[in-house]
């Protein structure tokens, strides 16, 4: 069930467990491009993370990180995008699989719209609130105190 073929929606849940077979709605490809989204995100996130971590932690060294340094890097726009890029694939790939989880655990369709729209406000509302803040924070505020 890897390929992206063969993703489709479940079924309503059975009694004693598991999915009846799906009805053939028309046309919705949601899952499909859910399915690159995931593999693509997490993809990105391998070599984001990975080179934030060696930066910060092996070429600059934690001995040698001061304020100093994380404002002269903060200046750079486009460091600001790739911090970011790393928060919203991040928190959009975790919250695409906190879907899936909830689909596969919570087997009431009313309790999974309930849960979800939970997660769903959750998420995208610490998105905003990291994004907002990656974008508008000004370290010379700190700094001229």
């Amino acid at each position: 069930m890897s390929a992206p073929a063969q993703v489709a929606e479940r079924g309503t849940p059975r009694r004693g467990g598991g999915y009846a077979k799906p009805r053939k709605a028309g046309g919705g490809n949601f899952e499909l491009i859910s399915w690159f989204f995931m593999r693509l995100s997490g993809l990105l996130l391998i070599f984001l993370a990975l080179y934030h971590l060696v930066w910060w932690n092996l070429i600059v060294g934690v001995a040698h990180l001061d304020s100093q340094v994380v404002i002269e890097r903060w200046n750079n726009p486009f460091w600001r995008l790739f911090n970011v890029a790393l928060v919203t694939f991040a928190m959009l790939h975790g919250l695409n699989g906190a879907r899936y989880s909830i689909e596969d655990y919570v087997r009431r369709p009313g309790r999974q719209v309930a849960v979800k729209a939970v997660v769903y406000t959750l998420v995208l509302g610490s998105l905003l609130v990291a994004v907002f803040a990656l974008l508008t924070f000004d370290p010379a505020v700190l700094v001229n105190r």
